[in-house]
């Protein structure tokens, strides 16, 4: 089966989304940018969603649903050796009750069930491209229509919607960004506006934070360009950034070097090859993705082979 990690669609749209993750510590924040999108499989089966129990009242949000429910299915999905539908599933009931509560498990497998039918479905989008924002909306839209034929409204709500909600944003930030006919202060106003329509308070406060991070990616280009050791660029974010952020930071640069490694095998092998790759090397999220990466990296190399020596 092929690597299986969630990440939103975002990761594909705006490179700088995910504002001061790194330094406030929050765990519910946008996925990396595209030169780092895939985190490392959880290691252990640690449970990942609230253990209260089921019954609430009835206008009280569902403990089951929620975005860290899809983060335990990945976790539990991950590495899975099955070769078709039937053989993951009886995975997958073998060993749910190492990941989730007794009173869960008949909801939860119903759920993981139509998510391994809507990942599968996935799989059909095209490839997202950061610079068409319209067809970014288009696949948004697809997206939304195959979560539609497996979940009930409720059920997108809670376990899609806070994803759905940064991606519908992020697409009208690069059209407002785009948009050559607006001023900088019409840009700003649209930009607080469309902010303000689709992020959360939370959200809204990381935004916040986002100067911190382009100073982030300044030190980070520097440390790059003088081969810094892993210990050498610790030291340095410590002093500026503290020393829970630097480790994030140490993360991230793991995660960059994860995902380098999968573009750089799928960019090197011929035609023929690349779909078994991107089956094995990649998610169907980060198969939507594949085609951006691949333009930025050409876009890169041109620039560096432009530059004088």
């Amino acid at each position: 089966m092929p690597r299986k990690l969630l990440w939103p669609l975002a990761t594909a749209l705006v490179v700088a989304a995910g504002a001061a993750w790194w330094l406030a510590g929050g765990e519910e924040a946008p996925a990396p940018a595209v030169a780092s999108a895939a985190l490392p499989a959880a290691s252990s089966a640690q449970p990942a969603v609230p253990t209260a129990a089921s019954g609430t009242s009835p206008h009280a949000p569902d403990p089951l649903l929620t975005p860290a429910l899809l983060r335990t299915f990945e976790q539990m999905l991950d590495g899975s050796q099955a070769r078709d539908r039937e053989g993951l599933m009886a995975e997958m009931r073998a060993k749910i009750d190492r990941y989730l509560p007794p009173e869960w498990r008949v909801r939860a497998l119903g759920l993981l069930e139509r998510y391994i039918d809507y990942r599968t479905a996935l799989e059909a989008l095209p490839a997202a491209s950061i610079g068409d924002p319209a067809g970014l909306r288009r696949i948004l839209d697809a997206r939304a229509g195959i979560r539609s034929r497996y979940f009930a409204p409720e059920e997108v709500e809670g376990l899609f919607g806070a994803e759905e909600k940064f991606d519908r944003f992020s697409v009208e930030k690069l059209e407002i960004e785009r948009n050559a006919n607006l001023t900088p202060e019409q840009k700003r106003q649209a930009l607080a506006k469309t902010e303000e329509t689709w992020l959360t308070p939370e959200q809204r406060a990381d935004r916040t934070a986002s100067v911190a991070q382009l100073a982030v990616g300044e030190q980070t280009a520097a440390l790059e360009a003088r081969g810094a050791s892993p210990q050498e660029r610790f030291e340095e974010r410590s002093k500026q950034y503290g020393h829970e952020a630097a480790q994030r930071l140490a993360a991230l640069d793991q995660q960059e070097q994860d995902w380098q490694s999968r573009l750089s095998r799928y960019a090197a092998a011929d035609e023929a090859t690349r779909a078994q790759l991107q089956a094995e090397l990649f998610t169907p999220q980060e198969a939507l993705r594949l085609q951006a990466a691949l333009e930025m990296r050409a876009a890169d190399a041109r620039k560096k082979a432009a530059a004088p020596p």
